[in-house]
């Protein structure tokens, strides 16, 4: 037992476990002690005294009116505990003196002591029971002088009351701190009944949440708001052609993020996740489309508010991820693909399930570059339409690609949009840019072996990731060298197969 179980053991405070009796004690007590008077006097020939048991029965009358189920006050206990004292240890020490010690005053000292130590607590019977039986004996001796024969069978009588009501008032803590025990353990059982009740209650207010979302989610566009604001019908739009820049964003190794949460940290971390990369989107002029799963739609008037906002995202999510790197808890990698052209707005879809979005050639090529920059291991990856809309001061962007996607017959240039990286890498991307663009010329030239010696010079030069062990900060290079080792090693028509190519990477899965 360490020491705060032995304190709460010794010292407890908690009357509950006695409070529904002490009305009944009072009760009885008040006619105990009169009936004592008579019956003792008059059919034994014990001394009596009627004082004191008067004063005794109105003591004990108090307690009838104590509560049965409201807290003690601090000052009823004090009453209570100095009722039994002054009427068990004194009453009886002083009755067992004028009367001679004979054997029933005997036993009725040691049952006083026993009722006593059942009553009490532990850290008041310790020194109540002594004390007022030794004020009783130096009453007794006071006014009855020749009580003092009885004195030494007095002492003994104590010795053995004391000892019993130790037991006794050990057995009645016991049982206290087991009752005590017993109803935290039933507090615990309602508090986790309790706590179901809330989590079914939980459960039916998502199931209800998800009903309305299901209600709401024909028109969740801000200008669909604003469109019904103005008295607008937003069924009745008529499609029209822009010209936009259109984003993809996705989170890559989605689902190996997520298998360890349950629905609710799942749906924390997305909607946390959506809120960096939403914000960003509105503030730079552009509007989110939709959410398809793990992955953002948005779309701006210009390629220079999308490249804004993703270098926004981007910073955004760096933030985030030095958080979760620090916590030991593994990072978040996404890709963002855009490209800008003409598209057509419209509501598509049906009456069960109606959309305000756009489609086109811009919609399909970003949705393709957001997939392909895991295959250059790049995060921003944005078109040569997006490049023209730039200021002519804008700087940190780079020629990566030249490509034809499925669905498309144009020749597209790749540029990456590293504004958001951090400054080591800015610079060497920034310094070695027209060699980039040199060795590139080269490779769609079919140049394979001078591109490759270029390749493999900048790759010495690449900052090693802050991060990632082993990993470096410019990984399109790599991707470069292998293709031209491809070419160059490749002995079973390869010089064919370079005579037919056309000097462009073509995309035939979307």
């Amino acid at each position: 037992m360490n020491l705060a179980s032995l304190h709460k053991f010794s010292k407890p405070t908690d009357y509950a476990f006695i409070q529904k009796t002490i009305p009944l004690l009072g009760l009885f007590g008040f006619g105990g002690h009169l009936a004592f008077y008579f019956i003792l006097r008059h059919a034994f020939g014990y001394w009596e005294n009627w004082e004191f048991r008067a004063i005794a029965a109105l003591l004990y009358g108090a307690l009838w009116f104590y509560p049965k189920e409201k807290p003690l006050t601090a000052w009823q206990k004090q009453y209570f505990e100095g009722v039994i004292a002054l009427t068990l240890p004194f009453l009886f020490t002083l009755f067992f003196l004028k009367n001679g010690g004979n054997v029933y005053w005997f036993s009725s000292l040691v049952f006083a002591g026993l009722l006593h130590g059942l009553l009490s607590k532990p850290h008041y019977y310790a020194w109540c029971y002594p004390l007022f039986a030794f004020l009783a004996t130096l009453t007794a001796l006071y006014h009855y002088p020749e009580t003092s024969a009885w004195v030494g069978e007095s002492l003994q009588a104590q010795l053995v009351a004391y000892f019993l009501g130790f037991i006794t008032t050990g057995v009645k803590t016991t049982m206290e701190l087991s009752h005590v025990k017993i109803m935290q353990s039933q507090m615990a059982l309602a508090q986790a009944e309790h706590d179901l009740q809330k989590a079914e209650a939980t459960r039916q207010a998502y199931e209800e949440l998800k009903k309305r979302e299901e209600l709401i989610r024909i028109f969740v566009r801000p200008s669909l708001v604003k469109e019904i604001h103005h008295g607008k019908d937003p069924s009745s739009f008529q499609p029209v052609i822009s010209n936009l820049a259109i984003m993809f964003c996705d989170i890559r190794e989605f689902t190996q993020l997520t298998e360890a949460l349950n629905p609710y940290e799942g749906q924390s971390f997305l909607n946390q996740y959506f809120t960096m990369m939403t914000h960003p989107i509105v503030n730079n002029g552009g509007e989110v489309d939709k959410i398809i799963g793990d992955c953002v739609m948005g779309i701006f008037p210009n390629g220079d508010c999308a490249v804004r906002a993703a270098i926004d995202m981007r910073l955004a999510l760096q933030k985030f991820n030095q958080k979760m790197y620090a916590e030991g808890k593994p990072k978040i990698r996404n890709g963002i693909g855009i490209a800008k052209g003409d598209v057509m707005q419209g509501n598509f879809g049906s009456f069960e399930k109606m959309d305000r979005t756009v489609i086109g050639e811009a919609v399909n090529i970003a949705s393709r570059l957001e997939s392909k920059t895991k295959m250059y291991n790049l995060e921003v990856v944005v078109t040569e339409d997006v490049i023209r809309d730039l200021p002519p001061d804008a700087k940190h962007y780079r020629w990566i690609d030249l490509v034809q996607v499925k669905g498309s017959s144009r020749h597209i240039k790749l540029y990456e949009i590293y504004g958001h990286q951090p400054l080591e890498v800015r610079r060497f991307k920034d310094e070695s840019r027209d060699l980039l663009e040199k060795a590139l010329t080269i490779y769609f030239r079919k140049g394979f072996s001078d591109a490759s010696r270029l390749f493999r010079a900048m790759l010495q030069k690449v900052p090693p990731h802050r991060l990632i062990p082993n990993d470096l900060m410019d990984n399109i290079l790599r991707y470069y060298i292998s293709h031209c080792d491809a070419w160059i090693n490749d002995r079973t028509g390869a010089w064919e197969q370079i005579e037919k190519w056309e000097g462009v990477h073509i995309f035939f899965e979307k």
